[in-house]
């Protein structure tokens, strides 16, 4: 129930591989995960972290947030309502609030001192909210998606996800005040839309993507004012390119995203400039899934995966190869980046409990850029739920 408070014990051991610091910061009875990797999770001071977790009161699979202080190893219940987006949770900037969607209807903000829940914005009738929404720096505005209800069906497995796509669902793009509650539809199409995304320090832009199959996808990245105008597309891909899993350097300067050919075994890391629609390669990498970088993009982490199947059914489901989270190193440019791993994830990439997510690593920094922050089903074998998990650098 929410304010309940539980003791937890982290286990720390030493990666087989690497010799790196892993500290398993979940219990093992319960399946747990991060949020989404690019959104705040952690206090400002790093000595606190938002997670998802299978406590109760709710009937599996169904996930709340908890508070757990990384000093006094304590977490404290957040929520106890029934489908919380607990993936696309996020705190404010100035850790007193946390925002999240619950029944795919209601935003709700939640403060932190006394966990008080208010409704900040409601979906229409009609109409059903997807995926992660993402608030701009200030946190005064939030833009999200929005899918017409006759066109919605639960995304449980990756063949319904492929499904989605080809039922080219009415969506929407919109930005909601969220001291009023007012919304703003910027713009509305047939087509899957997902990943919306204010620019950092910049309210003016908004970037959003295609969504789908990664093979059936030819022009992924798009960007948008607020406004509404001036809508350009990212990037053309290229006959057999795929691209994914974009997001914003934290300063605004770039988007930054995954490149690779269906054909080939490469991926790269690429930039994206949001004014002159400029690409940039910035290094070679292994077969990551999912890459976020520090404050100024000169340090990248990926989790390793297996390499695009490209089967004919086109269904995203993720494949298993590559074991390790690697550190990706620009500090000294483009000319020479360094890569090295950092510690095995051994994410089976497999759809638990009814979540094509929680299992996935999404890694990220922790606030001071001293570890790498996890999620995933590594211990599944030993009998241990999904977890998170810290790896020093």
């Amino acid at each position: 129930m929410k304010a309940t408070e539980r003791q937890f014990q982290f286990l720390t051991r030493e990666d087989p591989d690497t010799g790196a610091r892993v500290t398993r910061l979940t219990p093992p009875d319960v399946t747990c995960h991060r949020n989404y990797f690019y959104q705040k999770c952690f206090t400002n001071d790093g000595t606190k972290l938002m997670f998802g977790g299978e406590f109760g009161p709710q009937p599996s699979p169904n996930w709340n947030l908890h508070l757990l202080d990384l000093q006094t190893q304590c977490a404290v219940q957040l929520t106890d309502g029934a489908r919380e987006n607990t993936f696309g949770a996020f705190m404010s900037p100035d850790d007193c609030f946390v925002y999240f969607v619950r029944g795919d209807r209601n935003l709700i903000r939640l403060e932190l001192a006394t966990l008080r829940e208010e409704v900040a914005y409601v979906v229409p009738e009609g109409w059903v909210g997807y995926g992660t929404w993402v608030a701009n720096s200030a946190c005064t505005k939030m833009v999200g998606i929005e899918i017409a209800a006759a066109d919605w069906f639960p995304l449980n497995t990756w063949q319904k996800f492929n499904e989605m796509f080809h039922k080219k669902p009415l969506c929407r793009l919109f930005s909601v005040d969220l001291r009023t509650g007012q919304r703003n539809v910027i713009l509305e199409q047939r087509g899957w839309l997902g990943h919306p995304q204010y620019r950092p320090f910049d309210d003016n832009t908004v970037a959003y993507c295609h969504e789908g199959p990664h093979d059936l996808i030819d022009a992924r990245m798009w960007f948008i004012d607020e406004d509404g105008t001036n809508r350009r597309c990212g990037k053309q891909h290229r006959d057999g390119e795929s691209c994914t899993h974009e997001f914003w350097v934290p300063d605004g300067s770039a988007m930054i995203y995954v490149s690779y050919d269906h054909q080939s075994p490469e991926r790269w890391i690429c930039s994206l400039d949001p004014v002159t629609l400029e690409n940039r390669v910035l290094t070679a990498m292994p077969q990551c899934s999912h890459l976020m970088s520090n404050f100024d993009g000169t340090l990248i982490v990926g989790d390793g995966c297996g390499q695009a199947s490209g089967d004919s059914a086109a269904s995203n489901a993720m494949l298993t190869g590559d074991p390790y989270l690697h550190l990706f190193d620009l500090k000294a440019g483009t000319a020479r980046p360094s890569t090295r791993k950092i510690a095995r994830h051994d994410s089976g990439w497999d759809v638990y409990k009814d979540s094509r997510q929680v299992t996935h690593p999404h890694p990220s920094f922790t606030p001071d850029g001293k570890q790498v922050l996890f999620s995933c089903d590594k211990e599944r074998a030993n009998g241990v739920e999904p977890a998170l998990y810290l790896a020093d650098l």
